[in-house]
């Protein structure tokens, strides 16, 4: 019965280590097929980049963001350094209701408060935003 056994024993191993092998290489082949899918997109998705990046509107639509928006911060520095006085009233949620920011107002603060700011104090609580959107419009994009 020894033979036997060993023979049957050796056969189901070698159908077992056949099955998973085939269903490895299934696996590598979906694996391979996606990733030929997903570069054709990609390389699709930079071709599209390419051709808008080349448009003569988006390159002029562009320039004059930056430039408007860095002008616009120019004016503004100049303005409320000449004019110190400037104050503005703004509206701030109190308590639990201020951790949501900006979008306070849509989760329902119940307990608000006014605060006056300088136009200085107002202009540098907005000056990392203008700096991001003027990098943004500023630095032109990578060719690939």
């Amino acid at each position: 019965m020894g033979p036997i056994f060993n023979t049957v024993l050796g056969a189901g191993i070698k159908l077992l280590c056949n099955l998973i092998n085939s269903w490895l290489e299934q696996k590598r082949q979906d694996q391979m097929i996606l990733a030929a899918r997903d570069n054709e997109m990609l390389q699709a998705m930079i071709d599209n980049q390419s051709k808008q990046a080349s448009d003569p509107f988006v390159k002029i639509s562009r320039r004059i963001l930056f430039m408007s928006i860095t002008f616009t911060m120019c004016y503004l520095m100049i303005y409320y350094a000449h004019n110190p006085d400037i104050t503005y009233n703004i509206i701030v949620p109190n308590g639990d209701g201020h951790k949501w920011g900006f979008f306070s107002w849509v989760t329902g603060g119940k307990d608000w408060s006014v605060v006056e700011l300088t136009g200085g104090l107002l202009l540098s609580s907005f000056m990392d935003l203008c700096f991001m959107v003027v990098g943004f419009y500023a630095v032109p994009s990578k060719k690939r």
